[in-house]
């Protein structure tokens, strides 16, 4: 491990090798896994005009992804977390290509639509069975590669590298579809997927902190019990889950970007790229300036602003101006994430890491792909507008009930 860096220092986490390598494979898994979204739910949509599509995709990466998550998070804690993540994350390769076949032989009309959705669905089930032992593993190993004292630079990099991904990926994927060619959308999925793997291939061999052996069960039991009795993180991961679940709109974007604004597939890889854009920006001044004074008080304000956000974004009607209001959306989520992120890493001792990297993941995943869910499904009975309207509501309504439940904690700050 590096000597302590100088406080100002921006790239002090970056000191570290290891963590290098695993923001250059999280760089290249937020790329892949952006692009082939994109692609995915554009081209999915386009074939069978139909919003709950949008919404079961985001379910069949869920559905796995909470099964197995937890059970994820143990051997992580149980055993070689890094060695797991290496194996698990060199799948996502052939799962991608088997994709790209799914998708050709269904241009080439060798398969019919329904052929075509139950192969593609198949596979984003593989997909997310894949996240449900990766995301622990890697969630739990970053603590171990930088000190403790980096964990806020650390976090904010991490969280900069998704936005970074969010801003060019779907613009990237958009330009494939629009102007180029579905084949090179998924060979360029494939190459960064290829490389995000061999970097983690590259890290130094390490040793972690054994658990204690005990049932799966009473393991996470016991990171359950330490999850509802340590008040900031629970009430961190609630506020995360009911904001994106009644606020988030991003599976809701392809229909916006089609019969709203009627913008078409360069438009809708812009609308998908400005919240990040927005985290970006911020990720900029958080890394120079972290949260570490009253970060709960700061989480509150943020995550009313992603709920306001939500509301002025259902009355637009122009892209540029609703590319605005994703931008200070994404600024306020990364706040969110960057102040969650670090809570995560401090709170909770090192042999438990995993399983409430876990816990947390699921916390995530659960607001995300239910969220897409849940806005598809009124969209399909109400219209995407009124659905936003009452998305964001109910995401007003449960930042003020976390506020009223957390009174003391507004004054909390991070130790320097």
């Amino acid at each position: 491990m590096s000597s302590r860096p100088a406080p100002t220092s921006a790239f002090a986490a970056f000191r570290c090798r290891d963590f290098s390598l695993l923001t250059l494979n999280q760089c290249c898994l937020t790329f892949a896994v952006l692009i082939q979204e994109v692609v995915i739910a554009f081209q999915l949509y386009q074939i069978t005009k139909n919003p709950l599509i949008l919404g079961l995709i985001g379910i069949m990466d869920l559905l796995p992804f909470l099964m197995l998550s937890l059970w994820g998070g143990y051997i992580a804690d149980r055993f070689n977390r890094q060695r797991i993540l290496q194996i698990c994350f060199s799948f996502t390769i052939p799962l991608s290509a088997a994709l790209w076949l799914c998708f050709d032989l269904f241009h080439s009309q060798l398969i019919p639509t329904k052929h075509l959705l139950i192969l593609s669905f198949s596979i984003l089930f593989l997909f997310g069975c894949i996240r449900g032992i990766y995301s622990p593993c890697f969630n739990s190993l970053r603590p171990f590669v930088v000190p403790e004292h980096l964990y806020t630079n650390a976090a904010t990099w991490t969280s900069m590298c998704w936005q970074a991904g969010g801003i060019i990926a779907p613009v990237i994927g958009g330009f494939l579809l629009a102007h180029l060619s579905l084949d090179l959308s998924f060979a360029v999925i494939i190459v960064l997927f290829a490389l995000g793997s061999l970097a983690l291939w590259c890290l130094q061999t390490r040793q972690f902190p054994a658990l204690h052996p005990e049932s799966i069960s009473n393991s996470l039991k016991e990171a359950i019990r330490f999850i509802f009795k340590t008040k900031i993180i629970f009430w961190a991961m609630f506020l995360d889950l009911s904001s994106v679940f009644f606020g988030g709109i991003i599976a809701l974007l392809p229909i916006f970007a089609q019969d709203v604004l009627h913008v078409g597939a360069d438009g809708y890889g812009l609308l998908r790229a400005a919240p990040a854009i927005g985290g970006l920006m911020m990720m900029v001044i958080l890394v120079r300036f972290p949260p570490r004074s009253q970060p709960w008080r700061i989480m509150l304000i943020a995550v009313t602003g992603f709920a306001c956000c939500t509301l002025i974004f259902a009355v637009t009607r122009q892209l540029y101006f609703s590319m605005l209001v994703l931008i200070i959306m994404g600024a306020c989520d990364s706040v969110n994430i960057v102040i969650r992120q670090t809570i995560l890493q401090l709170t909770p001792p090192k042999n438990m890491l995993g399983r409430v990297a876990a816990m947390n993941g699921i916390f995530v995943s659960s607001s995300n792909e239910l969220g897409a869910l849940q806005s598809s499904v009124v969209t399909r009975f109400v219209s995407v507008i009124p659905a936003m309207y009452i998305g964001g509501s109910l995401a007003f309504v449960c930042v003020v009930f976390t506020k009223l439940k957390t009174k003391d904690l507004l004054n909390f700050r991070f130790s320097p």
